[in-house]
């Protein structure tokens, strides 16, 4: 048996992140199943774009269409031309091409506009992801000759992880390959049959997600191997790093709802996906953190709503940048009992009440929202409260507010075929709300009553239970 490693790949869902962030798709297909597929197969080098633009409201100029020259570099099926014409359509799945830019193209003719496109959802990608496919393709006709399995083992950043060992695991016997300096596994001549991928965990990272080839198998981390077949299942691993810590009011009591965010202390204007909020303990954890400094700060945004009744607060409790304390996430950190300490805070009122079906039956577990007023230039204020066991709620609003107070329950969330009269609701998919409260926030508000206007209904899952 003889196993071969190979060189960079990274496939699937993110083989191309111009096209990854706004087409949705559901997988690609193998390397040896995008070639027998398609027109034309080369690498490219763009080397003049015309952009169609358009003007939409307020003058906004977008692009919607794109014609791309590309010059043909290394040709491996279907290619007649030195030179071929592209058309991008503007659609969330058609990429924006730049000049200069070099691609591996799985290419298809459009004799209507008569130039090449290619899928939202193939493998075409700029030439630095496709290091799979190059092995496969350069070794063409060989390769198609013979089965063959690999992938590629990324981090978040998309650095490649090298030396990383790979089992694929088949029904009598387990094979053993490790990733190259660009991150990339291949084993070609395996017996035909059911494999399972098992790639090693690196040390201080985590697996956060595995894409598989259309065609490979049923399995998440399997495929099934037929002769003369290829699959593909790419493995993209997270820094295994965590912080945790809770927001506290100026009184020292837990506040909920708070959402907390790392910003990267050279960027710390950009906004960053690390984000967590506040549990009512007032607990908040982050986890799957890059290397790196960062400011730790609650109210990112600078707006003071109910929930985030004060301006952004930096850790460990101040609101001046320059007094902030910067933290050094390194790698395996776990970071614990980081806890912000709000200083001062715009005074709150709070309301108080009952939530209940028309019944009287509590509605645990439903929600209580609190609207204020709009004014111009500002952003409505919202506040909700889940109902407990008794159907109690207690919501914090900002003092001054006016607005309304409502109950709601999600009808598509619900299965209840015995009541007709919420089934009904729930086929419109219509939301069941309670009487609506006008409410002036210069005092606490208790005992105020919502009603829903259907009675109790337990889900199918709720009688089960």
């Amino acid at each position: 048996m003889k196993l071969l490693l190979a060189t960079a790949a990274l496939g699937i869902l993110l083989f191309s992140p111009e096209l990854a962030r706004a087409c949705s798709c559901a997988g690609t297909p193998s390397v040896c199943g995008a070639f027998a597929l398609t027109e034309a197969v080369f690498v490219g080098t763009v080397t003049r774009v015309e952009n169609q633009i358009a003007k939409g409201q307020g003058g906004y100029e977008h692009i919607v269409g794109q014609v791309a020259y590309v010059q043909v570099d290394e040709p491996f099926k279907g290619v007649k031309t030195p030179q071929l014409i592209f058309r991008s359509y503007g659609s969330s799945c058609d990429v924006r091409y730049k000049e200069g830019q070099r691609w591996l193209f799985y290419a298809s003719y459009n004799k209507k506009d008569k130039a090449w496109t290619i899928g939202g959802c193939g493998r075409s990608a700029l030439l630095q992801y496709t290091g799979d496919d190059l092995l496969y393709l350069r070794g063409l006709p060989a390769s198609a000759e013979r089965t063959r399995i690999a992938g590629a083992l990324k981090i978040r950043d998309e650095k490649p992880l090298m030396g990383v060992k790979v089992k694929l695991i088949g029904e009598s016997e387990t094979y053993e390959v490790f990733t190259d300096k660009n991150g990339v596994y291949e084993a070609y001549d395996l017996p035909a049959g059911k494999y399972v991928v098992e790639p090693e965990i690196p040390l201080n990272l985590k697996l956060r997600n595995a894409s598989i080839s259309f065609g490979a198998g049923r399995g998440r981390l399997s495929v099934e191997l037929k002769d003369k077949s290829c699959a593909c299942i790419d493995f993209y691993f997270t820094e295994n790093t965590m912080i945790s810590g809770r927001v506290l009011s100026p009184d020292g009591q837990p506040m909920r709802d708070v959402c907390v965010r790392l910003l990267p202390k050279d960027k710390p204007k950009e906004r960053s996906f690390l984000l967590g909020c506040t549990a009512p303990d007032g607990r908040f954890k982050i986890e799957e953190i890059t290397l790196g400094e960062y400011y730790l700060v609650a109210n990112d945004d600078d707006v003071i709503s109910s929930n985030e009744p004060f301006p952004l607060t930096y850790y460990p409790g101040v609101f001046e940048k320059e007094k902030a304390t910067v933290l050094n996430i390194a790698s395996g950190d776990k970071l614990q009992d980081f806890d912000i300490h709000i200083p001062s805070q715009r005074p709150t009122r709070t309301v108080e009440g009952r939530l209940l079906f028309s019944d009287g039956r509590p509605a645990e577990g439903e929600t209580v929202e609190f609207t204020a007023d709009e004014k111009p230039g500002q952003v409505s204020d919202v506040a909700r409260a889940k109902a407990d066991a008794e159907g109690r709620f207690k919501l914090s609003v900002l003092e001054g507010s006016k607005g309304t107070l409502h109950g709601y329950l999600y009808t598509v969330e619900r299965d209840t075929p015995n009541c007709p009269q919420v089934d009904k609701l729930v086929k419109a998919y219509k939301d069941i709300q309670t009487n609506r409260v006008k409410l002036e926030l210069n005092r606490d508000h208790q005992d105020i009553e919502l009603l829903f206007t259907v009675p109790f209904c337990a889900n199918k899952k709720e009688e089960r239970e």
